[in-house]
């Protein structure tokens, strides 16, 4: 035999709160608080009732929720402690505050909240011990979310599913343990945002143990076919989770040794443009993207042809791909490389010995580097940074540069034209 307790009084106040079986039903208007844990136990089912506004019945709770069978929510839950869901969590179109120290979302069933607020008075790191996922706005304000290995979904396409207190670039984002993503459904051709960071330093995500980095990223969907897009930043050196940075091609002279981001697509088909936030001041300046495997399989860090830097909104810098579509793996890395041009000058006529004429060219970043010359057609070779060349060739010329670096094992090459103009023939003409 079910028991029916119907609370339709203003506030309802108890030492803890156990369901035994009952049904409880709270409606718009009402309030309840509990100071201890509400648990809701074999066969237990409750009813939070409202419109998801505030006008909707408010419940509080100074500990744990644990959930053994049914809650059903229109209303407002704030929870100072940990949610641990074992059975059928019902959100409707109600919101779970976090308002606690540290918290844990637990349990043995994977929750979808309608909207997940982690509240601004709170203190602490959440952290899900299980997937979780919110249908609706997901509200971080100036908190901290650690997925440890596990995933967030956002399921809401809309780009203002997820809102944070952009008022600093220490607090709210979302951590995750090698394993752990922040997921983001998409299905519009607009800038999707996965506000990632960490406070660790370590593959565990171990909260408080490294220096703090909030270092974002954002997917712009080329097309508006529903996909579903990845993202975790490692606050680690990308070798320390086998992704080793010395295993590089040789365009490559360094890469990011302080942290790296993995980036996938694991549904939809939309290619997107991708970008990867960073501060110069505190992480040094960068040329493009690079990224791991790119052929699949490759074990090797190989620039992301096309890719670029830019500055953004202080004291963000930003690197971009656009129209990427390659998501065979997922790991992203900042790097540096060499660049270099060559000139030739001219043109030139052909055996010309005095002046020597100079071939020329110029490497970015400066530094100490050894060159090597070599041409086509055959014939010259030179190690100076601007050789001359003396006779000049009989015919025109194409010079290459290759610089390289020894300390980084990194080079760079690039070629320019010496153009002989050919003396003109002379033709006879024999009177008549």
């Amino acid at each position: 035999m079910c028991i029916f307790l119907w609370l339709i009084f203003p506030t309802f106040i108890a030492q803890t709160l156990t369901n035994q079986g009952a049904t409880i039903r709270t409606f718009a208007g009402s309030t309840v608080r509990v100071s201890g844990s509400v648990l809701n136990n074999t066969s237990g089912q409750i009813f939070i009732n409202g419109d998801g506004t505030a006008a909707s019945s408010q419940w509080y709770v100074s500990q744990d929720i644990q959930n053994q069978q049914t809650i059903t929510a229109d209303g407002h839950i704030h929870l100072n402690r940990h949610w641990i869901n074992n059975g059928t969590y019902n959100y409707g179109v109600s919101t779970v505050f976090l308002e606690g120290g540290d918290q844990n979302l637990a349990g043995t069933t994977p929750t979808t909240f309608y909207n997940l607020t982690l509240a601004a008075t709170g203190s602490g790191v959440k952290t899900q011990l299980i997937n979780k996922s919110c249908a609706n706005i997901f509200a971080l304000n100036n908190q901290h979310l650690n997925t440890s290995v596990y995933t967030f979904f956002v399921l809401n396409t809309s780009t203002s599913a997820i809102t944070r207190d952009n008022t600093t670039n220490t607090a709210g984002f979302v951590s995750s343990a090698n394993g752990g993503y922040l997921s983001r459904a998409t299905n519009a051709t607009v800038t999707y945002l996965f506000p990632t960071g960490s406070t660790a330093d370590n593959s565990a995500n171990t909260p408080g143990t490294g220096t703090t980095r909030y270092r974002p990223v954002e997917i712009i969907p080329n097309s508006t076919v529903a996909s579903e897009y990845t993202v975790r930043m490692a606050n680690v050196d990308a070798t320390t989770e086998s992704y080793t940075r010395t295993q590089k091609e040789n365009t490559i002279c360094t890469t990011n040794s302080l942290f790296y981001h993995q980036i996938n697509r694991t549904s939809g088909t939309a290619s997107a443009d991708i970008k990867v936030y960073y501060i110069p001041a505190d992480d040094g300046t960068w040329q493009g993207l690079a990224r791991w495997n790119l052929p699949s399989a490759d074990i090797t860090w190989r620039v992301i042809s096309g890719s670029s830097t830019a500055s953004a909104t202080s004291p963000f810098s930003v690197a971009t791909k656009t129209a990427w579509n390659n998501f065979s793996a997922n790991p992203y890395i900042l790097y540096n490389g060499l660049s270099i041009t060559a000139s030739c000058g001219g043109p030139v006529c052909p055996g010309a010995t005095s002046p020597a004429h100079t071939l020329s060219s110029s490497v970015t970043p400066s530094g100490t580097y050894t060159y090597a010359w070599s041409s086509n057609p055959s014939g010259f070779t030179s190690s100076a940074a601007n050789p001359t060349v003396s006779p000049t060739p009989s015919l025109t010329t194409t010079y290459t540069v290759t610089v390289s670096n020894s300390t980084n094992n990194c080079e760079a090459t690039n070629s320019c034209t010496l153009t002989v103009n050919q003396p003109p023939s002379i033709i006879s003409i024999s009177p008549p």
